[in-house]
């Protein structure tokens, strides 16, 4: 007997393998189904959900009957694959050729995954409206019988079944999907939201060409509340995010002139990269250079990464109703729709955040950045089958994120890192005013000299108020002047080279000027050096015995008063402890069931008592302070740093550097001194515990409507364990990042609010020394 031809039989099962197996995610199914209206040329989509049914109307070209038959139910059959698609639909409205967001032919089985019925309705041009009613459950009964034995139902009518969600246009699409799946209450509406602003580039310039719009009639009511709550909340509230309505994306919006961001494209035919650097709504560089990525030539690339400093991030936010780490990342859009999920808060596609592991103060995480990366779907960037696996790993995707790592991220940290961090209060300006300051211009001239020195870089402009000769007499004068000089020689910028040539002779004449006038002053300070030493060393002692601070003058021994107090104040605490325990017993002895947190609250009275008593017996090895738990009327910049030189230095461990600076100024107001106490206490001893071995106090007082003590605290023990976030819960009760009982910063933030003030914690070190935690707290006058 001779061999036959025999074909493949196709079981009912493969509905589910290339269905619901495949699209695993509620969420991706409705992008499938988004991407086949984008596909579609539609204007706009509407998403309507009520009891039981989802439905999906578009304005598209909609499908004929022949589309019905020949594409749709053709089964992994995709004509936007094979480039037939829009073939005489283009012909016959002029319209430019443009990508599809879809081409493998299994995005119409998510609707299987929202629902186990589904009626299509659609209509072409000058075409009736096609009908396509299909069961799913049909499919599952029998895993025996064939796929092609089960039966759809198709007809036609003069018009779509339900009058009000029929395209707006004179053709379209409407899908009725019909007993869901899965239940769609408000969060998850709101989280498909959210999801639907990231589907579409939402750093497009410009209206969208494509709405997406929400209708859910029944959360309507908790709409208005919420969006009664949005029009009067305050500004430190984040906004709610309504259901219904149009999706709108404000990201630009609340980026631009906020924050650092480099923009890179290709530009002539792919053959080149062109990269800008902008920071705060300013140009810094923009450069030219040959395009080393053989694979990514055929693709159109565009990509934009944003740095979110703390000012970015309180904004975003506020606007967007959620931080921007659980917003996302590095989006990446293929046709103008973003590949899933990168970009997501549990994706590393671009490995930033291995990276960032590996240098927590040198390298950008994803947390730090947002942005996207927007590529043309050419050969090498396909997306995989299983719509939530993002790219199908190729060399060209490899060389894709190269590119963005080290285009992209590696230079923005070359500007960030290396010179906004540098200066710690850049953070808290909104503009480029700090870095218009002699020691950062000086950083930025060094930037962009080096770029223009790299071989087959081309410096096509760059920013002359940061990039200048900063003044003679700053420390960053000799940097600033060579960076310029190498700068003018790579660009033949013959104006900038004069301008070098001046300063230089500037610097020159004004240094022989310099030497003649120390020749005559050493000779008069000679003759005078006996007398004005010896005035020098009565004015110091005179200025430092006015400044001390009243309340801590050191005194060779007690006084009978101020040992009575201090006795009487800690016994008064440590009777509150003694009837606290007391009470505890009671409750314990009784058989009363003690819960965590009763347990919580009674353990952390006790250790805030205990504190009080640790600082008022500190007090006693200096005497002369009778009051430690009054309120008083005084200096409280003197206070805190009398106090850390004259009682925190004396308890510190041996081996224990404690250094305290300040600006000299003054800021009288109302406190209790031994809460303050308290306060440095915590600090020095979580620094302790950390393993650090310096510990540094910088005060300043900062001018505004009302001033206020700022006192930066940096140390360089262990820092913030990565694991930590956010990392505003390094102040919650019983949150500890040592082997502590987690209550000194609960104990230091209660007294800081109590004060009226502000105290946070910074991820980023204070400086290369003090590497470990660091602390800023805001006290007003």
């Amino acid at each position: 007997m001779g061999a036959e031809q025999k074909p493949f039989r196709v079981s009912t099962g493969l509905k589910d393998l290339i269905g619901r197996d495949l699209i695993t995610d509620d969420f991706v199914a409705v992008f499938e189904l988004v991407k086949n209206s984008f596909d579609a040329h539609a204007r706009s989509v509407r998403i309507f959900f009520d009891q039981d049914r989802i439905v999906i109307s578009d304005d598209g070209k909609g499908m004929s009957r022949a589309d019905l038959l020949n594409k749709w139910l053709f089964v992994a059959y995709s004509a936007k694959r094979e480039g037939t698609e829009d073939s005489d639909y283009r012909d016959r409205i002029g319209e430019r050729s443009k990508p599809f967001a879809g081409a493998k032919g299994v995005g119409r089985f998510s609707c299987d995954r929202l629902g186990a019925e589904l009626t299509l309705s659609s209509r072409a041009t000058r075409q009736q409206v096609q009908i396509l009613e299909i069961d799913w459950t049909l499919y599952e009964a029998d895993p025996k019988k064939e796929f092609g034995d089960i039966r759809v139902r198709l007809s036609e009518a003069p018009d779509f079944p339900d009058s009000t969600l029929k395209p707006r246009g004179a053709t379209g699409t409407v899908l009725e999907i019909r007993k869901l799946r899965s239940d769609w209450g408000r969060e998850k509406l709101q989280e498909l939201k959210r999801e639907l602003t990231k589907l579409i580039d939402p750093f497009a310039v410009g209206p969208p060409k494509f709405q997406i719009e929400i209708i859910a009639p029944v959360e309507r009511a908790s709409d208005e509340l919420d969006a009664q709550y949005n029009s009067s909340r305050r500004e430190d509230q984040p906004a709610k995010l309504l259901v219904n309505g149009k999706i709108e994306n404000p990201i630009l919006e609340v980026l631009a002139q906020r924050t650092t961001a480099i923009k890179i494209r290709l530009i002539e035919n792919g053959a080149t990269i062109e990269s800008v650097l902008e920071d705060r709504g300013e140009t810094i560089y923009r450069i030219r250079e040959a395009n080393p990525y053989p694979g990514l030539q055929e693709t159109e690339l565009n990509a934009d990464v944003y740095f979110l400093n703390r000012g970015a991030k309180v904004l975003f936010a506020h606007r967007m109703g959620l931080p921007s780490v659980q917003f996302g990342s590095i989006f990446l859009f293929r046709n103008g729709f973003r590949v899933f999920p990168i970009g997501a808060e549990d994706d590393d596609f671009f490995g930033l955040n291995r990276r960032k592991q590996q240098g927590q103060r040198r390298f950008l995480g994803g947390r730090d950045l947002i942005g996207r990366v927007d590529i043309k779907g050419v050969k090498g960037f396909d997306e995989a089958t299983s719509r939530n696996q993002g790219l199908i790993r190729t060399p060209q995707v490899d060389e894709l994120i190269n590119c963005v790592r080290d285009k992209c991220v590696r230079r923005l940290e070359r500007y960030v890192v290396d010179i906004t961090w540098r200066d710690k209060f850049d953070q808290h300006v909104g503009d480029t005013s700090r870095m218009k300051l002699d020691e950062s211009s000086a950083l930025v001239a060094q930037l962009v000299s080096r770029l223009a020195a790299t071989e087959g870089v081309e410096l096509v402009e760059y920013n002359p108020h940061l990039v200048r000769i900063v003044d003679e007499k700053s420390a960053a004068f000799e940097s600033s002047l060579k960076a310029l000089e190498l700068l003018a020689d790579q660009t033949g910028d013959k104006a900038l080279l004069a301008r070098v040539a001046d300063a230089k002779a500037r610097i020159k004449a004004l240094q022989l000027a310099e030497a003649e006038a120390r020749e005559a002053e050493r000779r008069a300070e000679s003759r005078a050096a006996a007398a004005e030493s010896a005035a020098h060393a009565a004015r110091v002692k005179y200025g430092e015995e006015r400044e001390r601070n009243q309340f801590l003058v050191a005194a060779a021994s007690l006084d009978q008063d101020t040992i009575l107090n201090l006795h009487h104040q800690i016994m008064i605490h440590a009777s509150d402890v003694h009837h606290g325990v007391k009470r505890m017993m009671g409750k314990l002895r009784a058989g009363a069931a003690v819960r965590k947190d009763e347990w919580i609250d009674f353990l952390e009275r006790v250790s805030y008592r205990n504190s009080q008593i640790l600082t008022a017996a500190r007090f006693a090895t200096k005497g002369g302070y009778k009051q430690q738990s009054a309120e008083v009327k005084a200096d409280l910049a003197v206070y805190v740093r009398d106090y850390i030189e004259t009682i925190s230095s004396l308890w510190a461990p041996r081996g224990v550097n404690l250094h305290v600076e300040s600006d000299g100024k003054k800021l009288e107001r109302r406190f209790r001194p031994i809460e303050i106490g308290i306060v440095i206490d915590n600090l020095v001893s979580n620094a302790v515990k950390a393993r650090a071995t310096k510990i540094g106090f910088f005060l300043e007082i900062a001018k505004g409507a009302k001033p206020v003590l700022v006192v930066t605290i940096a140390d360089d023990g262990a820092g913030w364990p990565p694991t930590l976030d956010p990392i505003e819960r390094v102040f919650e009760k019983g949150v500890t990042t040592t082997d502590g009982s987690g209550l000194g910063l609960y104990h230091v933030k209660q007294v800081v609010e109590g004060l009226g003030g502000v105290i946070e914690a910074h991820r980023e070190p204070y400086s290369s020394t003090l590497d470990g935690a660091h602390l800023t707290m805001r006290v007003p006058a």
